[in-house]
């Protein structure tokens, strides 16, 4: 009977040491024995430039291998939303910084003792925070962040005796009419700011959001639940349509009867008009700068921070970027964020921007990037970022761009447009 009872001990014991290890291996990389492959999905990253930190997880954690896969971002959303439904779906994948609300019951956020609220919030830009948190919950980690900047011809500027690039709306309009000129015809031989359109400015809709942003317009109700940027709201004792500025300001430029009227359908697509000489101003972010530079390699150009409404205000700018998040289908979800954690770490991304040269998320390394003449002004920039909530991203782009279309093409009042947007961002809510 007694050698019964030691055996049952010994049984008993082997189980809770058994149990200990499987949850030691979780908190982690796993343990030596266990061995873990976790597949990683992401449209803008390519091998080279992650492998090396995926190598140096995998010598800390040799029984973790990680597989990574570059997928082609015309076919990303639904190659991902098919590959999830099916449960063939990677453990860490890559979603846009306002994805956030399509996902989030297909993600997993990271335990605490991984990757904590107060700690993520303490180490990345808010932007970050406000697009990758729910309830102090960390769902997802950006490698980097990217906003709007003002690149500028230095040629045509001084050839008007612009010795500096604008820092307010009003200044923009001045540059702007002194700089246009057009033909007899109509069309624009020379425009001062590549704006005012949809089809042929390159990421029109961000630009609007922008100066809606600028103005102080709310996008959503704080609980998310309706849109209120066409909302009318009072300051001060004083009526103002933040959402209505903005939108009235981004049509000016190609409006007939503004002043600032310098763009139309007629003109060239934004990017192509900038590389060729054909425009002074271009609104765009850092990774236009290797296609400015590839177009025209003797592009005499520059990166200005975005003009602000007033600046007696804080600066708003605005963000537009991927973070990694994990599956709610992995089999190993905190070895995944484990991952995470490890190629945002500070020692991790300051070796990864020394080969990738874009702008931070971390706080403390955009000190380190402010005075780069490639990407200075765009980390700098992180840090006033904001973006523009919603609750389905490829449908609310569509609904702004439409917008701009009713006032521009169709002759729509820009308050008819907002409200009539508004309505129909209305609808995404509850889908």
């Amino acid at each position: 009977m007694k050698q019964k009872t030691q055996i049952f001990k010994s049984k008993i014991l082997l189980a809770i040491l058994g149990i200990v290890f499987v949850s030691a291996g979780c908190g982690g990389g796993g343990t030596a024995s266990q061995r873990i492959v976790l597949n990683f999905w992401d449209p803008f990253i390519t091998t080279a430039q992650i492998q090396p930190l995926i190598s140096a997880y995998q010598q800390k954690y040799p029984n973790v291998q990680v597989v990574f896969t570059q997928k082609d971002i015309n076919t990303y959303p639904q190659d991902l939303i098919n590959a999830l439904a099916s449960g063939s779906g990677p453990d860490i994948f890559a979603i846009n910084n306002s994805w956030l609300p399509q996902y989030i019951n297909k993600i997993s956020p990271a335990t605490s003792t991984i990757l904590s609220y107060t700690n993520y919030k303490n180490t990345f830009v808010d932007v970050a925070v406000k697009d990758f948190t729910l309830n102090q919950k960390v769902y997802g980690v950006p490698l980097s962040v990217d906003s709007l900047g003002l690149y500028y011809n230095k040629d045509i500027l001084g050839s008007a005796g612009i010795a500096t690039p604008p820092k307010t709306w009003d200044e923009l309009s001045q540059d702007v009419q002194k700089i246009k000129r057009a033909d007899q015809t109509g069309y624009f031989t020379l425009s001062g700011l590549a704006a005012g359109t949809n089809a042929n400015v390159n990421r029109a809709v961000d630009i609007l959001y922008l100066f809606m942003l600028q103005k102080g317009a709310a996008p959503f109700s704080t609980d998310g639940t309706r849109p209120v940027f066409a909302n009318a709201v009072t300051q001060n004792g004083q009526s103002d349509n933040p959402g209505l500025d903005g939108l009235n300001y981004y049509t000016s430029f190609a409006n007939p009867a503004s002043p600032n009227y310098n763009w139309n359908a007629r003109s060239d697509y934004s990017i192509d008009a900038f590389a060729n000489g054909r425009a002074a101003f271009l609104i765009s972010y850092s990774f236009t700068l290797a296609s400015l530079r590839q177009k025209n390699p003797n592009l005499n150009f520059d990166v200005a921070p975005m003009p602000q409404p007033n600046l007696t205000q804080p600066a708003v700018n605005f963000a537009n970027y991927w973070g990694e998040v994990v599956s709610k289908q992995s089999k190993s979800p905190n070895t995944a964020w484990n991952f995470i954690n490890f190629i945002t770490s500070k020692s991790s991304l300051d070796q990864y921007y020394a080969k990738n040269k874009v702008p931070s998320s971390r706080l403390d390394l955009i000190s380190l990037q402010v005075q780069d003449p490639d990407i200075g002004v765009f980390a700098n920039s992180d840090l006033t970022a904001k973006s523009f909530y919603k609750p389905d991203q490829v449908k609310m782009d569509g609904i702004f761009g439409q917008m701009i279309d009713n006032v521009i093409l169709n002759g729509m009042a820009a308050q008819q447009a907002l409200q009539q947007g508004q309505q129909q961002a209305a609808t995404l809510v509850n889908q």
